[in-house]
């Protein structure tokens, strides 16, 4: 999927960290809608801000767990991340993760728009009273359509 040549951190370390940052609920959550592969792909591309950061941040989380964090529950899982949510490589990736999860499905990640469905987002221009201002001249042009 990615070029490791690049990053330390384990796959899976990220992975669990990207799920729990977005669970799935009644939607899916941060893996089911392409997350990973959209933050991969801008790390691979040189577009991460202070990858250095979120590399090592997860090396810690890893050694803070001889490497089992994946395996963890949920809620212990929380727990660790809690203690690592005023660090810059948990804000970077939390940021990033949801630039993935709302992002065009052009982009890579979002895959048939599922996040936009979950907030009634419908890409295209506003409708009704509140959408751009109407020109007098299509009022007339409609009408003489009709």
């Amino acid at each position: 999927m990615s070029d490791a040549k690049n990053r330390a951190f384990r796959l899976e370390t990220f992975r669990a960290v990207l799920d729990r940052i977005i669970p799935a609920d009644d939607y899916p959550g941060a893996l089911d809608n392409g997350v990973d592969s959209f933050i991969l792909s801008l790390w691979d591309a040189g577009l991460v801000a202070d990858c250095e950061a979120i590399d090592q941040g997860l090396l810690d989380l890893d050694a803070q767990t001889s490497g089992r964090f994946s395996m963890l529950s949920s809620e212990s899982q929380d727990l660790l991340l809690a203690e690592h949510k005023e660090e810059t490589w948990f804000s970077i990736l939390c940021e990033l993760a949801a630039e993935g999860f709302y992002a065009d499905p052009a982009n890579g990640a979002n895959p048939d728009a599922i996040s936009w469905r979950m907030i009634g987002y419908r890409p295209g221009l506003p409708e009704g009273p509140s959408g751009p201002c109407e020109n007098p001249q299509d009022a007339v042009r409609g009408r003489l359509r009709a």
